[in-house]
């Protein structure tokens, strides 16, 4: 759903608004009718009874005017929260799938922010005021053509120095935009390798970076705001000349034009006023407004493009049947990460993937559980396209440990529920941290599975995340398991765990891929893939392809003397 379709869906809103609208503005018309009674009815004839009978009236009229205009505000905010809630959800899952793949925009989140702000506050309300500024000029022409017509250039220089606004500030501001995201991203950047820029003494490097990037945004800032504050004061110069111009017409035509009296005087001067307002609303909130039309458009391209993501059929528990065939995979067209991988394996074997770094074995790992999509070819799952198999069904029965553990701000018991209701399933989550090998290291900890482990697990060693993440990967007996460098912070005796949960996974029928350098975790694999600068040097049994390596006493041949193929590739 994109923010064209919520927005049209949203009729409704916009129905009521526009009443809502109708019947504020229409009472907004009781103060200078009330105004023009006083001076034109109740000072001619002196009458105490008339003055407190019409003033009760009008009274009555603004504070009915008062509490239409907060349910008019009330509604304007739930359309905003209408919208927000609606596209909330396909932004979410559009972001983190095509983050996944580095091309997603982590500023969606703010554009969408942007647009509830601006259909919550007075930037939407300047447009529902607009047309009724034809409605005050009609009742100017009632009083006298002259004051309709000072309302009307007024009007036409107002629209025009908005237009001008438009001309000289839009370009400005994308550009200050785009350099304040930047400068953003860099500084969330040097704020997570904190710990390196101290060592490294890249203090002054990383400073000069953002200063020169946030420099950037700071001075598109400055222009923008220097010629939308040009554009407000004359914006006020005209809105100033206006009252006096009105107020001297209304007093020249009281003086010289039979009908035109001191009362119509004071109602055509504040209908000059309420003329324009809308007009001056707009022009305050124009820089909120080019956020939004750029934001809007960001997002209208962001989902439009992609809502082929969500159409991914739901699918009986997969056996564990995997086919890998003719696998083509690359970021860019010079930079190619794998090339003509094809395997297959049963439901129940266990394959070893082997190669040297760059080799492309953790991509291999992030296609095989549909993280990215391959450029040709296709990873299957019992004859399924993993990468268009719905997530959450395809999820809950894929097991896998990245190379770098991610957690998640929460209690261990959740991270290991995958961030769900991990109380709700206690015996599901102590069932996964035993096969881990992590429920005694848990048990140590200050309040057990409750206890909070921090941002990103910070709170924890290296190898109390990689237990976690790894129980995490075991959480809901999934059917097909993929472990990259499984062994990055475990000890021996954990080591010694993991090679007997893949025993017990195999024999339970599952699928497991371990992606290793250490030959001793690959002791129970059925068969071996080697690769090579992104290509598939060999597959085969486990026997068959560590004697064409050189197995020699357990040690697989360095990855240096496995043939190079191939050119250009990167991990």
């Amino acid at each position: 759903m994109t923010p064209r379709e919520v927005v049209s869906n949203c009729r409704g809103f916009f129905f009521y608004l526009a009443i809502f609208s109708f019947v504020v503005n229409l009472f907004a018309l009781a103060t200078p009718l009330y105004m023009m009674t006083v001076f034109d009815r109740v000072l001619t004839s002196r009458s105490n009874s008339t003055l407190m009978v019409i003033t009760l009236i009008f009274m009555f009229a603004l504070a009915i005017q008062a509490v239409l205009e907060s349910l008019r505000s009330r509604l304007f905010k739930q359309l905003g929260d209408t919208i927000y809630s609606k596209l909330r959800q396909p932004v979410f899952d559009t972001i983190l799938r095509f983050k996944r793949q580095g091309e997603g925009d982590k500023h969606a989140m703010e554009d969408l922010d942007i647009i509830k702000n601006f259909m919550s506050g007075v930037g939407l309300k300047a447009a529902f005021e607009i047309p009724w500024i034809p409605v005050f000029l009609l009742v100017l022409w009632a009083f006298h053509p002259a004051l309709c017509m000072i309302a009307v250039g007024t009007s036409v220089v107002l629209f025009a120095l908005t237009w001008l606004e438009d001309v000289i500030t839009s370009k400005n501001q994308k550009e200050a935009n785009l350099k304040q995201r930047e400068s953003n991203d860099l500084m969330g950047h040097i704020l997570k390798n904190a710990e390196v820029v101290g060592a490294l003494a890249m203090q002054e490097n990383v400073q000069s970076r953002w200063s020169k990037v946030n420099d950037q945004y700071l001075e598109q800032a400055r222009i923008t705001l220097q010629r939308v504050g040009t554009i407000i004061s004359v914006s006020f110069f005209v809105k100033q000349v206006l009252h006096i111009l009105a107020m001297g017409t209304a007093a020249y035509l009281v003086i010289n034009v039979q009908g035109v009296t001191s009362g119509v005087m004071i109602a055509s001067t504040m209908l000059m006023g309420r003329a324009i307002s809308p007009i001056l609303n707009v022009l305050g909130a124009w820089r909120s407004f080019l956020n939004f039309r750029l934001s809007y458009a960001r997002l209208e391209e962001l989902l439009k493009d992609r809502l082929w993501m969500n159409e991914g059929l739901r699918h009986a528990p997969p056996e564990g049947h995997l086919s890998v065939e003719s696998l083509l995979f690359f970021l860019d067209r010079d930079r190619t990460i794998l090339n003509g991988v094809n395997f297959k394996l049963e439901a129940g074997e266990v394959l070893g993937v082997i190669g040297s770094s760059g080799s492309g074995k953790s991509s291999l790992a992030r296609l095989m559980v549909g993280i990215y999509q391959p450029s040709d070819g296709s990873v299957r799952l019992d004859g399924a396209d993993i990468f268009h198999w719905a997530q959450h069904g395809l999820g809950e029965h894929i097991g896998y440990l990245p190379q770098e553990q991610q957690l998640f701000p929460g209690s261990v018991a959740e991270n290991i529920a995958r961030m769900g209701d991990a109380y709700g399933k206690v015996a599901d989550v102590v069932q996964a941290a035993k096969r881990a090998g992590a429920h005694d290291m848990i048990l140590r900890l200050p309040k057990g599975y409750d206890t909070d482990i921090g941002v990103a697990g910070n709170k924890l060693s290296g190898g109390q995340r990689q237990l976690v993440a790894f129980a995490r990967a075991l959480f809901g007996r999934p059917r097909f398991i993929v472990l990259d460098e499984p062994n990055t912070f475990l000890d021996g005796q954990s080591e010694l765990v993991l090679l007997a949960t893949v025993r017990d996974l195999k024999a339970e029928g599952a699928t497991v891929v371990i992606v290793s350098h250490k030959p001793s975790l690959l002791q129970d694999a059925d068969k071996i893939l080697v690769l090579g600068q992104g290509k598939q040097l060999m597959f085969g049994p486990r026997e068959e392809i560590m004697r064409r390596l050189g197995h020699v006493s357990g040690v697989v041949a360095p990855a240096s003397e496995i043939p190079a193929l191939g050119s250009g590739i990167a991990a």
